[in-house]
């Protein structure tokens, strides 16, 4: 007999909560980490994104607090400010049955509008940088948090927070619940483990359990000059013959990112970047549109698209092959969730072919394969990707808007665009 939340030790409001919520039976992280959680043990789960690990330790966490104390209890700490939105937003969601307050404190907005979140709260999720900064400045208190969450943690540490991190833990008591989650568990961070966590319940979810494995992941080889207008023919048919379908579209460098969305923006298609230095106000924006499918294209780096929780995406294509298995396997894991289908489509060039077969070698199958190609005299839209990037400058016919996303209602871009060409560096500030 399977599990369901209602099975499980939890408070009749939480369980009333879900129900309503229509989360009946628990998600394979989610059962095993959940009990382990309640018990108030230490938890190290090595779960991919969109395996439901928010409420994995979400769960164990509101059953905990006690609302009646006006201090910050608990810390969430996650490598992006989408993520941070996301985990809060579901979280309070599920917090409000308990009478539980939630704030989201994260980079890219200002100090002053985010300081009066602080009072009353009892769970901080938030990015690294900022939740330091606010500790420093003796703007935020968690002397006497219980419970600490490190999710996403190999993310963590290949954007540089590590360090961050640990300074984070030193302002919290050492008696405490810590649960950390990360898609891989390297040794790097099964040394840090050992500082973090005190007699840890480790728990593992295997690659079967994964929302990937209904996605059906396909290779097509290109020519390099015909790659670009092979992608925008095929996106411009999906988006024509399925008003309900999506795409998600990964490039490795930001410049490709910019470029990229300029070219669905000249061909008149509902898309939007989302890059690393975008301000807050914009990637919500972009994040909020593409949820709503009012943006139907979205066009992103790994780093960018951390954590992304959208259930409906329908199409993922690799334009650039992922430089590491670890970034194909988040980037398939965006489509083919919560039960759905989805389709992978990655673009190789003979360029990229040596790091294509690596990671097919890593998967231990051969993707199924096929060429495309355009009619002889077909006219090709051009990369430039190796230029400064053109799409700091307004589409002919009038200014971009720096207010409104496309397919919010209004018919300009966002601004944000400056130092697209310049290479990424390790530390990203969140």
């Amino acid at each position: 007999m399977e599990q369901t939340f209602a099975d499980m030790a939890l408070r009749p409001e939480l369980k009333a909560a879900l129900a309503a919520l229509g989360f009946v039976k628990p998600t394979p992280i989610q059962a095993e980490a959940i009990p382990y959680g309640l018990a108030g043990r230490d938890v190290l789960g090595k779960a991919r994104t969109g395996t439901g690990k928010t409420l994995a330790f979400g769960l164990p966490m509101i059953e905990r607090l006690d609302p009646t104390r006006v201090a910050a209890q608990a810390l969430v700490l996650l490598p992006t400010r989408e993520l941070a939105q996301q985990v809060s937003e579901h979280v309070a969601v599920v917090a409000t049955a308990r009478g539980l307050k939630v704030a989201l404190l994260v980079g890219g907005e200002k100090v002053r509008f985010q300081l009066p979140r602080i009072p009353g709260s009892h769970i901080i999720v938030g990015t690294p940088g900022r939740v330091l900064d606010l500790l420093k400045e003796r703007m935020l208190h968690i002397e006497w948090a219980e419970v600490l969450v490190l999710d996403e943690f190999d993310r963590m540490l290949d954007m540089g927070f590590i360090d961050d991190v640990m300074s984070i833990v030193a302002y919290m008591p050492r008696e405490r619940q810590t649960m950390l989650f990360s898609a891989t568990v390297p040794p790097e961070i099964r040394k840090l483990t050992n500082a973090l966590l005190r007699d840890a319940k480790e728990i593992v979810i295997e690659a079967g359990n994964q929302p990937a494995e209904k996605a059906d992941q396909r290779a097509l080889r290109v020519n390099p000059r015909e790659r670009l207008e092979i992608m925008l023919r095929l996106i411009s048919s999906e988006l024509q013959n399925d008003p309900e379908s999506t795409v998600l579209v990964f490039a490795n460098t930001r410049i490709a990112v910019a470029e990229l969305d300029r070219e669905f923006w000249g061909r008149g298609l509902p898309a939007a970047a989302l890059s690393g230095d975008f301000e807050q106000s914009r990637r919500f924006a972009v994040m909020d549109g593409f949820r709503e499918k009012r943006i139907r294209v979205l066009v992103a780096t790994d780093v960018a698209s951390r954590g992304l929780d959208v259930d409906h995406v329908g199409h993922v294509i690799n334009y650039d092959v992922p430089l590491e298995v670890e970034d194909y396997i988040h980037r398939i894991g965006r489509t083919a969730r919560a039960g759905r289908s989805g389709l992978v489509t990655t673009f190789v060039i003979p360029m990229q072919e040596r790091k294509f077969t690596q990671i097919e070698q890593a998967m231990g199958a051969s993707l199924r394969t096929g060429f495309a190609s355009l009619p002889p005299g077909t006219k090709l839209a051009q990369e430039s990707f190796g230029q400064a990037p053109r799409s700091t400058r307004a589409p002919r016919g009038g200014a971009r808007s720096s207010s409104s996303p496309r397919g919010s209602g209004g018919r300009g871009r966002p601004s944000g665009r400056s130092s697209e060409g310049r290479p990424p560096a390790r530390r990203r500030h969140a």
